[in-house]
């Protein structure tokens, strides 16, 4: 590029660097203002939702909840801030709107064209949209920020309008414009001028360098400037002639010197440099320039160890003396080695250097270049081919050994019965895994507002035993989460250090159902941040594996509980009690000790379902049965024998204090005052039948026919009685009443 252009160039740049400097200013102070207008908009609208969602002491509703409050409150709203208000529910229907607007209230706000209000509403996250409604004839800038009833719960949104506050931003904008404008011609014109005056003084010094240049180039040696002004176009006439007067001297030897080299240039195909006696490069031919990386007239005339950065085959400098080139200086004879050349952009090439001495008189070599870059390069690539199929294989292999051991610890957990044994098979198998890290399994409560410790490994405990779902990232999004030290995420609550360690929660998720998390933390995360990349897919497939498992001990565990539970009054079933009772009296047997059996029947239970209905009849099934549960002891077994009758299994519990028993049982079913839907049920009585091992049968089938007989015999004789054993004296109804407390 002339130097005339490149000033006009540099001028024009500068204009256009202004330019681009007020532009610049522009924009910024247009998403400037657009920002603080938006955050203004925000802090106004969560003011409101916080209004709007707020209880007071005297009104335990708040203004959602109370639609018509609502209306006028937008209505007030709107005549102060002269901006639209809408207020939606979560699913989008507007539930208040400003004066004018009513007739939009009941139906669906759908003028959010990315559905921000939808994605406000589900995340909590305020988002900005323009109102795209064919009502409308100017567009309107809307933001939603959420209403929260309570902490978490998302009821709907309020959308505030800041349309006001962009507009006065870009008026600001347009001003601004216009003065970027005027300082940008102001500019041009102080450029336009210098341009002028630079290209006038450059234009006489340039003519006059410019006419020596061509007759030199025309083969004029005796061409000269003879300028003598004492600027730098001066300076530069003064070396021109100083040049071309040595060129003319020294034309006849380069002539003899073109031949010279041109000669050796066609003798030989590889790179060729040629160095004289004193160690002068004399001349390179262009496959040598290339090898070496510079260009001919850079190396011709330099000492060749500037010119030439040779080292050995492994990159290290050769000792003085031992490099090839002057081996064959020195002793006269040729010398070939493989070393490596070194280039000045810090790149080397492998090449191997031949050196053949001249027969001249004044010395020199001629020294050969041959490239085997490319050699050494398909050596390399064999040799990274066969460590690449070495690593694979080792990961293969690494991959195999997890995999075993994955489907392993999935056997182990499905053949586990209770949640303890899997989270011992849990805590000793996890470090196998995952080795030099310490975790925990925290497991969900049935009631879901804790989440508890089952299993942990490793020296270290990152997270606390039990806490809050809340408290946890990963149960809150339902998605890994991963912390450490240069991460922007968040920590989880129940994290108990907050220093150099990383951690990474994964939920357990399966058949649609979180059951807990998996923990895992590094205390070296600072100096491994590949920690967890390297053992994501096996932590996956533990992940599934454990939750699936767990899902299976849940659901085996609620199948469980509903086949040995009553439905309806929570006692244990006649299925439960029959199985149960087997072992109980094998023993009590070994054991020596006694077991009565209690059968009792609610008197007359077929007269409340006929006057109050079967619900009334279920709830008195139920107040009796927590009656029984309130007079036992842990080591007691109540269950819903059938119907209206119940029985209980008191291990260790003699006849005599098993009829006293069933004497306290009735008098505090007696006493038992129900009511439904505001009517008094009247007085609940039952009859008790008792018998006990040995006294009245060996087997448990002779107990409860002898438990039977008494409570036949109880309801023979008028009911609301206790008679213990078939045919024996029935227990006296005057005796005093026992406590709990009583075996």
């Amino acid at each position: 590029m002339r130097i005339r252009t490149q000033i006009v160039a540099t001028l024009f740049s500068a204009v256009a660097l202004i330019g681009l400097v007020g532009g610049v200013a522009i924009v910024s102070q247009i998403s400037l203002t657009k920002s603080v207008a938006l955050a203004e908009a925000t802090s106004v609208a969560r003011q409101l939702a916080e209004t709007i969602a707020f209880r007071a002491s005297d009104a335990p509703r708040s203004l959602f909840e109370r639609p018509d409050a609502l209306r006028e409150f937008v209505t007030l709203q709107h005549g102060r801030s002269k901006r639209d208000l809408v207020i939606v529910d979560k699913n989008k229907v507007i539930f208040a709107d400003v004066p004018g607007e009513e007739q939009n209230i009941g139906t669906t706000f759908d003028y959010d064209p990315g559905n921000e209000i939808a994605r406000t509403i589900d995340d909590g996250v305020p988002r900005n949209f323009v109102e795209a409604s064919a009502d409308v004839a100017d567009p309107i800038d809307l933001v939603a920020v959420p209403i929260e009833d309570a902490p978490g719960k998302i009821v709907g949104a309020v959308l505030f309008e800041y349309t006001p506050l962009l507009r006065a931003a870009q008026q600001r904008t347009n001003d601004m414009l216009w003065l970027v404008g005027l300082c940008t011609a102001a500019a041009v014109l102080i450029a336009a001028a210098s341009a002028f005056l630079l290209l006038r003084g450059f234009s006489k010094g340039l003519a006059g360098l410019n006419r020596g240049i061509e007759s030199l180039a025309r083969g004029d040696a005796g061409a000269r400037i003879g300028r003598t002004s004492d600027d730098e176009f001066g300076q530069l006439a003064q070396g021109f002639d100083t040049m071309a007067s040595e060129i003319e001297a020294s034309r006849a030897q380069l002539v003899d010197q073109k031949a010279y080299i041109e000669d050796i240039v066609q003798t030989v195909a590889e790179g060729i440099a040629v160095i004289d006696g004193k160690g002068q490069v004399v001349s390179v031919n262009p496959a040598a320039a290339e090898i070496i990386g510079r260009r001919s007239d850079k190396v011709v005339g330099q000492d060749w160890q500037s010119a030439l950065d040779i080292r050995g085959p492994s990159g290290d400098k050769p000792a003085s003396g031992a490099s090839p080139v002057e081996l064959a200086m020195t002793t006269g004879r040729r010398h070939q080695n493989e070393v490596r050349l070194a280039k000045p952009d810090g790149t080397s090439l492998p090449v191997v250097v031949s050196c053949n001495p001249l027969n001249r008189a004044d010395g020199g070599i001629v020294l050969t270049l041959s490239d085997i870059s490319d050699l050494r390069s398909a050596e390399r690539a064999v040799h990274d081919r066969a460590e690449e199929l070495a690593r694979l294989n080792r990961e293969l292999k690494e991959t195999s050994a997890a995999t075993t051991r994955l489907v392993k610890l999935g056997e182990l957990l499905q053949a586990c019965v209770t949640f303890r044994e899997a989270f011992s098979v849990v805590g000793s198998a996890m470090p196998d895994f995952f080795g030099g890290l310490s975790g925990t399994v925290h497991l969900t409560s049935a009631s879901r507002n804790l989440v508890e410790e089952m299993a942990h490994w490793g020296t270290i405990r990152s997270s606390v035993g039990q806490f809050g779902p809340e408290d946890c990232w990963a149960l809150r999004r339902g998605q890994e989460h991963v912390a450490g030290p240069g991460m922007l995420t968040p920590r989880c609550n129940h994290i108990t250090e907050n220093g150099g360690r990383g951690y990474v929660c994964m939920p357990l998720a399966a058949q649609g159902e979180t059951l807990g998390i998996l923990h895992l933390c590094e205390p070296n995360a600072v100096d491994k941040p590949e920690w967890l990349a390297e053992r994501q897919q096996i932590l996956r497939g533990v992940v599934d594996t454990l939750a699936l498992a767990l899902a299976n001990l849940r659901l085996r565990e609620t199948l469980r509980q509903q086949s040995i539970r009553d439905p309806n009054t929570g006692l244990y079933n006649r299925r439960y009690l029959e199985e149960t009772s087997s072992r109980e009296l094998r023993r009590l047997e070994r054991a020596e000790q006694p077991l009565t059996l209690i059968m009792l029947d609610v008197d007359h239970f077929k007269q409340f379902n006929d006057t109050f209905g079967h619900e009334a009849g279920d709830l008195v099934l139920k107040q009796v049965a927590a009656t029984l549960v309130d007079h036992v002891r842990e080591s007691d077994v109540v269950s819903r024998y059938g119907g209206e009758e119940f029985a209980l299994m008191m291990p260790g519990t003699s006849l005599a204090d098993g009829a006293d028993r069933a004497e306290a049982l009735r008098k505090a079913i007696k006493q038992l005052h129900v009511t439904h839907r505001g009517r008094t049920l009247g007085t609940i009585t039952a009859s008790f039948g008792v018998a006990a091992f040995p006294e009245l049968g060996a087997s448990w089938a002779e107990i409860v026919n002898a438990a039977d007989r008494a409570l036949y015999q109880a309801k023979a004789e008028g009911r609301d009685r206790v008679i213990a054993g078939a045919g024996l004296a029935r227990v006296e109804q005057q005796k005093p009443k026992l406590t709990k407390s009583v075996a």
